[in-house]
């Protein structure tokens, strides 16, 4: 018979927060082991297309949306849940990138909150959003 404490109800949120936690630990780990065995431009390529995504979509679709989503009322609207986290993932951005580019980046957020909200993968949501920064690597780099 399966617990359905650990699977449901207040800790549910918990295990969610607690499972990307460690998965961005290990992700790290492997960011910085792969760091030290590539050079320049290998480096910058791996972590925008796996590691960047892989964080990000823990973090922003695995902990904010459903936990916004989570929530009774307004908040827990499904559009208002993904519009919020994809505020909240721009501005992120504000610290490594410029405005603009903190701005352009809502879109895509909006259409992998979409898909999240109708599929439930944090695996889709990682692979468009690798698909995102492919597209962004290859108009900035011709």
């Amino acid at each position: 018979m399966v617990n359905r404490q650990l699977t449901s109800g207040a800790l549910a949120p918990a295990r969610v927060g607690l499972t990307a936690l460690c998965i961005a630990a290990a992700a790290y780990v492997a960011a910085t082991a792969l760091s030290q065995a590539l050079t320049g431009h290998a480096v910058q390529i791996a972590k925008s297309l796996i590691v960047a995504p892989v964080i990000e979509e823990l973090f922003f679709r695995g902990v904010v949306q459903s936990r916004l989503r989570a929530q009774s009322g307004f908040w827990g609207r499904p559009w208002i849940a993904i519009a919020v986290t994809a505020g909240c993932f721009g501005f992120a951005h504000l610290a490594t990138a410029s405005v603009t580019h903190a701005a352009a980046v809502i879109a895509p957020a909006l259409v992998i909150g979409w898909v999240y909200e109708r599929t439930q993968s944090i695996g889709l949501c990682v692979a468009l959003h690798s698909a995102a920064n492919a597209f962004w690597i290859a108009y900035w780099s011709f």
